[in-house]
This record gives structure tokens, sequence and C-alpha cells, in this order.
């Protein structure tokens, strides 16, 4: 699918979305930046799609809310008119110690990160299965319409090798990429939904030389990848057309470390 000019729903301005929402942008997308408290980010990526010569709005939405989300897609259709796609970046990442572990913790992660994703894989799709889609041409004739794409962002850990102290997440992040395996096949054969799982590719605040060594020596190609390779991942799938239900870890081999 050609993004020029079609309607991008990001959620997540910050730290790799930055770049993803640059190159969607530099591309032509228009889009729609969600946020719930990091209003200056959202500023900053708008103002940056806008200099690359995207256009762009910001709405803020919890996304664990029914009546949010459809906020975010009326405010989008009122900007644009339509919406082509989306890509789920927002998440937490909250560490949850065993022995302090709560029933909360468990609902609210599972809110903000497995919720959220149904909730916009429900009213985007249905969205999507609206648009008259663009034609997928091959040998030589019209094959069939994509209508639109959805990227989701799970993690390279989640079902192989589950970080301890992290349990609610590492159950919601396996959630969206059961989530994403079921809306392909729900929306299929007209929308296509794929899922990235980051590895090694920023690395956290205060990250003493020692832990930054142990992650290196168990990633293969030895360094951290940088938010444009997430960027560069979203954006296949957005122009690939025979390509759904797919988890693609992006993790310098971490998987196989």
């Amino acid at each position: 699918m050609d993004i020029k000019n079609k309607t991008i729903i990001l959620t997540g301005a910050a730290r790799v979305g930055k770049s993803v929402a640059k190159m969607l942008g530099e591309r032509g997308a228009n889009l729609v930046i969600t946020y719930l408290h990091s209003k200056k980010e959202a500023d900053f990526v708008c103002e940056g799609c806008k200099e690359a010569g995207s256009q762009a709005i910001e709405v803020r939405a919890d996304l664990s809310k029914a009546a949010d989300v459809a906020e975010v897609v009326k405010e989008a259709k009122r900007a644009f008119g339509r919406i082509d796609g989306l890509v789920h970046m927002a998440a937490s990442y909250p560490k949850t110690p065993w022995e302090t572990l709560k029933e909360e913790d468990w609902g609210r992660t599972m809110d903000i990160i497995a919720k959220s994703t149904f909730l916009l894989g429900k009213a985007v799709g249905d969205e999507l299965l609206k648009n008259k889609g663009d034609e997928v041409r091959s040998n030589g004739g019209v094959t069939g319409r994509v209508k639109g794409k959805i990227v989701t962002i799970s993690d390279w850990s989640v079902l192989a090798r589950p970080y301890k102290d992290y349990l609610p997440y590492n159950a919601a992040k396996a959630a969206v990429e059961g989530l994403t395996i079921a809306l392909a096949k729900e929306l299929a054969p007209y929308v296509t939904v794929n899922a990235v799982a980051p590895g090694p590719i920023l690395a956290p605040p205060g990250l003493t030389h020692e832990e930054n060594a142990e992650v290196l020596s168990k990633t293969p190609l030895a360094r951290w990848g940088g938010p444009e390779e997430i960027a560069k991942a979203v954006l296949y799938f957005f122009e690939a057309d025979f390509v759904t239900g797919v988890v693609l870890p992006v993790d310098g081999g971490r998987t196989i470390g």
C-alpha cells in the first residue's frame, strides 16, 4: 500500500514512536497522534511531521476506554475524512515483583496493553473495511484489494524468555500476539494485521555498564538496534501486501542468542 496521503493512527509518540512517526510522515502519510500524558512529545512529533510536508493532529485519549477510542476515530475522520491504518505502540512497562504482585497490577497492565489492542483493532478495523481499497495487481490483472493495515507492537521475549518480575506485562504482550493473529484472520482478505517484536532497541535510562554488557553478550549482533529499525519494520508491513498474521522479531538475533 502506498501510504502517501493515507491516514494512519499512531498511538504512543515517545521514544521509538518518534522515529516511526518521522518515517511515515516523510512518506506523506497523514498522522493522528494519540497521547495520554505526553502532550509535549505529541506536539513535537506533529510539528516534525508538518515540517516534513505531511499533515498531523494530536488527540488525547485513554485507549483502554471504548469512548476514548471512538473519539480518536471520530477526530481522525473529521480531520482527514477516512482512516487507512493503525500503528498501536502505546504501552506501559511496570515492574511487578512476585512478592508485591496484586490483582490491580494485572488489571491495569492488561487494560493498557491488551484491552486497548482489542478496542482499537475492532474500532479501526470496522473503519478500514469501509474503504474501497487499493487494487493489488499480479500477472497483469487485479487479484485483490487492500483496504488498510494494522501494526501492533509485541516484545521478543514474552513467549520464549519472559522477564522475571514483569508477569502482567509478559501476559499482556503475549495477548497482543494472539490478538494480532486473530485480527488478521477476522479482517482478511482486505486488511493485513502484523506485529513487530522489538528486542534491544534503546538502552533504558540508568542502565549500568554491567547490565549493558550482559545484554550485548546475549545479542548475536552485539549492539543496540536504534529506533529506526522498528520504523523500518513498521514501514515494511505497510508496503507489503501479501503478509498478514506475522510477528516479526527485530532483536539483533536475541531470540537465538
